[in-house]
């Protein structure tokens, strides 16, 4: 079967957009629930001091860093997930920091942030501009250099036989395609020390880029 690249990209942009209240839904579906687990898979690499989510979607993660005390800033160019991130910070009672902006133009101080945290992205997270600026607002410190930490993928668990199946769907829809050529590659001409991780969170395993500005 083939998916025709521009359909599924209009598919991606309706899911993000005018689509966005589903989009928790699609993502528990396609994970059978362990998308939010594979997202929190990277919050263990998070070290101490002010922290930056890239794109952060319907705000699972963000709140998720906020009640465990981090009080993250999140940035985000869609204004449907704005908003579906500001009723969920409501519903939970939770306060936040979030503004759209986009990842190539940050408007924060250069050195601000310890972290910078992107689950899932789309091949923004590679563009060199976008990775300039990441690096821009990491801090400059030889003891503990600013980190970047990228959720890139989830693995299937206790699916029996639907698992091939959902890897296959994963494959022709395009998600198990690279974002980079090289990405340890181009994150070192971006100026970061960069290495592969394997990681888990309760039962969950995700495959991260963990990142450190040089």
């Amino acid at each position: 079967m083939f998916f025709p690249p521009g359909l599924i990209k209009f598919g991606f942009f309706l899911l993000y957009n005018q689509l966005a209240f589903s989009y928790d839904l699609v993502a528990w579906l396609v994970s059978f629930g362990q998308w939010a687990d594979w997202r929190r898979t990277g919050l263990q690499y998070l070290q101490p001091g002010h922290t930056l989510e890239l794109a952060f979607g319907s705000g699972g993660l963000y709140a998720d860093m906020v009640a465990r005390g981090i009080k993250p800033v999140g940035i985000d160019l869609s204004p449907y997930m704005a908003r579906l991130t500001a009723k969920r910070l409501a519903r939970r009672r939770l306060p936040g920091s979030i503004l759209r902006s986009r990842a190539q133009a940050l408007p924060f101080p250069t050195g601000h942030f310890a972290n910078a945290i992107a689950t899932f992205p789309t091949p923004y997270i590679f563009e060199a501009e976008t990775l300039a600026e990441i690096r821009r607002v990491l801090v400059n410190d030889r003891q503990a250099p600013g980190r970047l930490i990228i959720v890139m993928q989830g693995e299937l668990k206790r699916l029996g036989w639907l698992t091939p199946v959902l890897e296959w769907l994963y494959r022709v829809t395009g998600q198990r395609e690279d974002l980079a050529p090289d990405p340890l590659a181009v994150l070192h001409a971006a100026g970061f020390e960069a290495h592969w991780a394997q990681a888990r969170f309760e039962t969950a395993e995700a495959q991260l880029l963990i990142a450190h500005k040089t």
